[in-house]
This record gives C-alpha cells, structure tokens and sequence, in this order.
C-alpha cells in the first residue's frame, strides 16, 4: 500500500514538472513580456513571492492569490477561460449581460465597478487593471494594500496567448492554461490553412455610427479581426488608425466590399444599417449595391479576449460563405471556462 502511494506521489510530480516545463517552453517560444525571473521559470521553479513588470510598475505578488477580480470585461472572459473560478471572486458589470461570453458563469456574482469601495468590499488579493482604468484609483488600491497588475490586452493571436501565459503566471495557475491555448493554436491552425485557397483579399470596412461615423483602422480590435478573417482593412488602408472618426465622403471613398457593424440595436445598429440603405448618397458603395452589409456581434468583435477569434469565423462565413461552411465544423470550441467539468 505504501509503495502504491509513493509510486502515485512520484507521476503526481513527474507530471507538475512536466507541466512546468511546458508553460516554460510557451514562454519562450511567445516571448512572453513582464515575467521577471526567467532563469527559475526555466528552471521549474514557480515559488512565492514572484515578481512581475506591468503597465504600473514592478509588481511583487508575495504569495498565492485566493480572491481574484478584475474591472475590465476582457480580463474576466480570459481569466474564465483557463481560471480555477472558485478564486474569482466579482466580476465587471459587462461581463453580466445576458448575452455575454460568460454569463452563465458569472450572473449570480457580485458585480464590481471603477468606484474603490466596492472594490475593497470584495476582500480581494489581487486586481487585474485595463489600461484605462483611472490612476488615482489604482493608488487608493494600493494605499490599502491590495496589489493591482494593469495590463495591455491585446487583439493579435500571438498577444491573446501572451496575455494568458502572464496572467496565469501572476495568479500561480500555469497549469491551466495549456487546453484553452490548444483551442486557439488549432482555431488559428486551420484559419491559416484555408486562407490558403485564395488569391484575392475582399476590401472590409468595420464602421459605427454615434455621434459621426466611427471607422476600426490599424491597430483595431475589429481590424486584426479582417485581417485574420482574409479580408483588407479598407480604413488602415487609409490611413485611420486605431477607432477613429471619419467624413462621410471619406466612407464613400473608401468603397468597401463589405461593411460589418459592431453595434448592438440598444445602441443604434439597425437604425444605422437602416440609414446606410436609405441614403442615396450611398448607393455608389459596392458593399450597398451588393448588399453586403452585417450587423455583427459586438460580444465577439470588440471584446478583448480569445472570443474575438468567434468574430473571426463569423466574419470568415459572411466573406467566404460555403466555402467556410464546409470545414466549419472540424473547429474546437471555446467555453466559458474551459477547465470546468460541466463543458466537458
């Protein structure tokens, strides 16, 4: 019985070192940015206190964190996806809307806002800051003692896997993340594979209307998606960059194959949709005489997370239609946790 247990002993550590040396050589082979002591982590050695470099400074995280939240949707859809969500402890209000990538998981939470109090009320060890999250509230966090990790969250395949092996290594569960990282490697696998096919590029414009026309340009959330899609981003082709306001003639002059609009009906959508149709001005645009013009998901084109790669075969199915249609169903699927039983 003892020789039993010691051998059970023995593959439990085999495999955590082995895991261990695996999130290492993810590291390296990403080149993951902000995880400090390098030499360890190849080394296998993950122990406490670890030290990290982020947006808002050295960082040190003395020990690991049991109570986890953050206060931006996208670092609660990737802390989701590979997390232990037992140590997630509240989440951003937008990650509780009904039609959200982890509503299910997430609606019966207590919800957070920017304000310190109820943040603070959460007990947390540790909180996850977007870059636009105002200073003086990460100082008053901080004042209290509780340590804040602000991050860039990016919308390129290679970042998205980078963001998760840096978030996993702050929060001390490195494990977890190797099957939510195999979905997106093999997602992007056969994206690659069936651009392949095609010599032609369509011209895609990812335009909403609010207060002017808001065109994604280069360095875009929806932008990296066209491009990940096979498409051209008609507006970095013209010099817009990142989510920028352009002219009505300038939309007119960009002559877009396709149009996608990433804004919901609650916020003006279908009126816009609507309006592109009903404008004569417009009638020149190809994408409007071929009428193909998308209202898109706004969970899966603007949201910072892996669920941007959603947007990326929903926007292949409008541009490559029964073509995409065919291989569609060989993809792996995201879930809203990837390491909970319930989804597997």
């Amino acid at each position: 019985m003892r020789m039993e247990k010691e051998e059970q002993m023995r593959m439990e550590k085999e495999e955590h070192e082995h895991e261990r040396s695996k999130f290492s050589h993810y590291v390296e082979e990403f080149g993951t940015k902000g995880i400090i002591d390098l030499d360890n982590l190849g080394n296998n050695d993950l122990s406490w206190p670890r030290e990290v470099e982020a947006m808002n400074g050295k960082i040190i995280i003395e020990d690991k964190p049991e109570r986890i939240l953050t206060i931006s949707v996208g670092h609660d859809e990737m802390l989701f996806g590979f997390a232990d969500i037992d140590t997630i402890v509240a989440v951003s209000s937008f990650s509780q809307n009904e039609n959200g990538n982890i509503y299910d998981l997430t609606k019966n939470l207590p919800t957070i806002s920017s304000e310190v109090e109820t943040i603070i009320a959460q007990e947390p060890d540790l909180v996850f800051a977007d870059p636009y999250a105002n200073p003086s509230l990460l100082e008053s966090l901080k004042d209290v003692g509780i340590s804040v990790v602000q991050t860039q969250l990016n919308n390129d395949y290679t970042g998205r896997i980078n963001d998760i092996l840096f978030t996993s290594y702050v929060i001390g569960q490195t494990e977890n993340v190797f099957e939510l990282i195999n979905v997106i490697e093999e997602k992007i696998s056969v994206i690659d594979e069936f651009k392949k096919k095609f010599d032609y590029m369509p011209k895609v414009l990812s335009v909403t209307y609010y207060d002017a026309y808001w065109a994604a340009g280069e360095g875009s959330t929806e932008g990296s998606i066209i491009e990940l899609a096979g498409g051209i981003n008609i507006a970095g082709e013209n010099g817009v960059v990142s989510n920028n306001m352009i002219t009505k003639e300038a939309l007119i002059d960009m002559n877009p194959e396709y149009i996608i609009i990433p804004q919901s009906v609650a916020w003006g959508g279908q009126d816009f949709y609507d309006s592109l149709f009903a404008d004569e001005s417009f009638s020149s645009i190809d994408a409007i005489i071929n009428k193909n013009v998308f209202m898109v998901d706004t969970n899966y084109f603007t949201t910072l997370s892996h669920w941007n790669i959603v947007g990326v075969e929903k926007l292949m199915q409008i541009l490559w239609d029964e073509e995409w249609a065919k291989i569609v169903n060989v993809l792996p699927e995201f879930y809203a946790c990837m390491n909970c039983d319930i989804y597997n």
